[in-house]
């Protein structure tokens, strides 16, 4: 019994230091990010209707709010890095003759649970978010002359980073 809650305990380990080099090529992307280009600071709380507006301002509206969002989503995995970290270190420090180790560890288990499917989440946000800003991008620099360059590049990163986690 105790042999399976240990196997247990391995695999989340596991899957926690997985995440955990996720995060943290996550968060070294979000500093390349944040590096490349701060996020317009403007934000209209009532938006005009979309009709009147032209699509160079629709594209260029989305290219500013997907950034901001970008960002955020990049802060809360940066966030996520940290907790797992400490859960790791936490769950390193559990001493394995405890007659109380098992219950411990489990525990344990269920926020790293949540943890884990937030990022799994946050991942698939980013996922849809980074070829809609990669368009956006593209179509500013072609349309309007905008440098978008080094913004596309750090995009090219991030979802290279993405894919690798999902590939193994």
């Amino acid at each position: 019994m105790q042999s399976g809650g240990i196997t247990q305990v391995m695999i989340w380990f596991v899957a926690g230091a997985g995440t955990i080099m996720l995060l943290y090529y996550a968060v070294r992307l979000s500093h390349a990010w944040r590096a490349s280009g701060r996020v317009a600071a403007s934000h209209s709380a009532i938006r005009t209707r979309l009709a009147a507006v032209s699509l160079d301002t629709q594209i260029a509206t989305e290219w500013t709010d997907g950034r901001r969002r970008l960002d955020v989503l990049l802060a809360l995995m940066e966030v996520l890095a940290a907790s797992l970290k400490q859960e790791v270190e936490k769950l390193n420090r559990l001493d394995t003759s405890d007659a109380f180790y098992e219950r411990t560890a489990r525990g344990m288990v269920n926020p790293a649970l949540r943890r884990f499917t937030f990022d799994q989440h946050l991942r698939d946000e980013c996922r849809v978010l980074v070829p809609l800003l990669e368009f956006c991008g593209r179509d500013l620099a072609d349309s309007q002359g905008m440098n978008t360059t080094e913004q596309l590049a750090v995009l090219a990163e991030i979802k290279a980073a993405i894919q690798s986690v999902d590939r193994g």
